[in-house]
């Protein structure tokens, strides 16, 4: 079993991760007695998971939010701000306001208290959508929705930092619907096993889908291509988030190369000497790949007219292949 923490300091991770769990539990137990939860005016609805790193919350909301759009609701995003500079916006935040920018998206570490000094001054706000939600209990929610990645060993994994585990499977029961990301198909031993321990199977399953590529070309500004313009291109990756296997497989699968990767931690602050390494590798490339939360965060760094290639930013979104029209009417009917 091998978790976050560096080789040497391996014979610390199960002692570690046994009290990682007591606090995990007391924490948990204290909300169950409804200790500490406030509540705001509108229907919360919670998008989060159980484990360190990606899962696909950020496309999820998304994918929800725009869909109550079309729905004739007009949802606000609260998150934490993870890793923000010093009065800066974070990746995810940035990244929200990228692509939603007609949703508005509250960001502070105090949720409640954010929502409550947002809520009176946006009477047109009918619902929220809380980005990593599921252990932020400070925070009253009217529907707990909880992402497991199929790509991962999430159900037979341990607790930080022994894996990657933020609390127990057993957890699940208190969500009130679980959704399976990064699916290929419907996997029926996958869905026993969170049936198991969240006390019902999966209500929807997703896959996360490249629909289309935002590329900057060096001169010639932004233009919008389809994936198979990836089809025999020698590419440099800049993947700064928490599970990139899945992107270097969706780079694969539309036929391009990964010549070599630029190492970047989840949520890394790009800094000026970062991006001139990032430059020098692309000397012989054809493309330059980052995620929409790294492009945010990086292209007040970087000078298109001087790039050496074409920047490729894949425009991901989630597509629900089993079980949409249930995910809805959860949804539908906590926020109306």
């Amino acid at each position: 079993m091998s978790g976050p923490l560096p080789g040497y300091l391996g014979p610390l991770a199960m002692p570690a991760s046994w009290l990682y769990g007591l606090a995990v539990g007391g924490r948990n137990r204290r909300f169950d007695r409804g200790r500490g939860v406030a509540e705001v005016d509108v229907p919360v609805v919670s998008v989060g998971n159980i484990t360190a790193g990606g899962a696909g919350k950020t496309p999820t909301v998304m994918w929800i939010a725009a869909w109550l759009r079309t729905a004739g609701h007009h949802p606000a995003i609260a998150m934490r701000g993870y890793a923000a500079g010093p009065g800066e916006p974070s990746d995810e935040q940035q990244e929200h306001r990228w692509r939603l920018p007609d949703v508005h998206v509250v960001a502070d570490p105090d949720r409640a208290a954010s929502l409550r000094a947002f809520l009176p001054t946006h009477p047109e706000v009918d619902c929220v959508l809380l980005d990593d939600g599921f252990q932020h209990r400070g925070l009253h929610r009217d529907l707990d929705l909880v992402l497991i990645d199929a790509t991962r060993n999430t159900m037979g994994d341990q607790l930080l930092p022994w894996g990657y585990l933020r609390e127990p499977t057993a957890n699940l029961r208190r969500a009130d619907a679980v959704v399976v990301t990064r699916a290929a198909s419907v996997d029926g031993n996958l869905a026993a096993q969170i049936e198991r321990h969240h006390g019902r199977p999966p209500v929807a399953w997703c896959r996360h889908a490249w629909t289309r590529l935002q590329i900057m070309k060096p001169h010639d500004g932004a233009e919008v291509a389809d994936v198979p313009w990836l089809r025999g291109k020698r590419v440099v990756t800049l993947l700064g988030v928490g599970n990139p296997a899945p992107i270097f497989g969706q780079l694969e699968a539309a036929g391009a190369t990964v010549a070599c990767d630029v190492p970047a931690r989840d949520h890394e602050r790009y800094e000026r000497p970062k991006l001139v390494l990032a430059r020098s590798l692309c000397e012989g490339a054809d493309a330059f790949v980052m995620t929409g939360k790294d492009w945010v965060k990086a292209r007040h760094l970087i000078d298109l007219s001087s790039w050496p290639v074409p920047i490729v930013v894949p425009w991901l979104e989630i597509e629900i292949f089993d079980g949409a029209d249930a995910l809805k009417a959860l949804i539908l009917e906590t926020v109306s």
